[in-house]
């Protein structure tokens, strides 16, 4: 389950973001193309309007568009989305080193980047919402990869299959709410809606992983919040999806939910088997209510994001 990252002896700082940014993420393209996908819209630095933003600004765009088009190539594949964090560190190092200053620092200067596109238009409050769900994103796949890389060695291939049906719940997840939920909903704001619940989803995993940390490392006591879901309950949600449907390839997403949450489950059931009696029991009680949490739909877009 390799993750890290190896690069060639004697390259620049430059080339070796270049070989990260082209390399790492297993496209055949060059870097230049690279960074030519899924542009954000960011400012113009030709805008007359645009005079007193400085120089040290505009690096932290740059900063920001990197960070989105390296994750646009890395979105899929749960594994590859790992190396991307790994990929992401580096041109965070890029960015902070010469400043002398933290990855976290960088990562709150591409938040302050994106912070100037919260007073245009709606399209650019929008992306502006998008790179935030994008940052929380990454916070919570380098949160999985320290997670697993710090637990004993005899559990983490179960760790990583746990990390990888996670990846896809929440794709599948994610994937019923914007093509069922709210299928229906058309409007300008929308965009940051449905990224701004995004951000609610992943924010809410780092939250429970370090729980978990606690309950694996020092048999942290953690007790039912919610009632355990019933197999007629979790059948009656996914019915109720199932009505909001208007086509065959949105059923098609019902039960792609509904796969993936069984398989996220299998898995953390073998991993709780792997756990002494009382930290199996903690672990299982967390499970129940993140499944709690799927089924009822509790989240609300919280005011970071509107």
């Amino acid at each position: 389950m390799d993750t890290k990252l190896e690069i060639p002896d004697g390259l620049t700082e430059e080339e070796q973001v270049a070989f990260v940014e082209n390399l790492v993420l297993t496209t055949p393209i060059s870097a230049i193309e690279l960074l030519a996908l899924q542009p954000i819209h960011t400012l113009d630095p030709d805008e007359s309007d645009r005079d007193f933003i400085t120089e040290a600004d505009w690096k932290k765009f740059r900063l920001m568009n990197r960070f989105m088009r390296m994750q646009f190539v890395a979105l899929g594949d749960p594994m590859d989305e790992l190396r991307w964090v790994v990929a992401t560190q580096v041109i965070l190092d890029d960015y902070a080193i010469p400043l002398g200053i933290a990855q976290e620092q960088a990562i709150d200067s591409l938040l302050s980047a994106a912070d100037y596109l919260c007073c245009g238009t709606q399209y650019d409050i929008n992306q502006c919402t998008y790179v935030m769900s994008s940052v929380e994103y990454y916070k919570t796949l380098a949160a999985y990869k320290d997670f697993i890389e710090n637990m004993p060695s005899d559990l983490q291939a179960l760790l990583y299959e746990e990390y990888r049906a996670w990846n896809k719940l929440n794709k599948a997840r994610h994937n019923a709410y914007v093509n069922i939920v709210r299928a229906g909903d058309h409007y300008s704001a929308l965009p940051m809606e449905l990224e701004g619940m995004y951000a609610v989803y992943v924010e809410k995993r780092r939250q429970l992983l370090d729980i978990e940390k606690q309950i694996i490392s020092a048999n942290k006591t953690y007790s039912l919040q919610h009632p355990v879901v019933k197999t007629k309950d979790w059948n009656n949600y996914l019915q109720r999806l199932r009505d909001k449907c208007e086509s065959d390839g949105a059923l098609v997403i019902v039960e792609d939910l509904d796969e993936a949450v069984s398989t996220w489950i299998s898995v953390r059931q073998k991993i709780a088997r792997h756990l002494p009696p009382l930290a199996a029991t903690y672990y299982d009680n967390l499970t129940a209510d993140y499944h709690w949490t799927i089924t009822n739909e509790e989240e609300q877009v919280p005011p970071m994001y509107m």
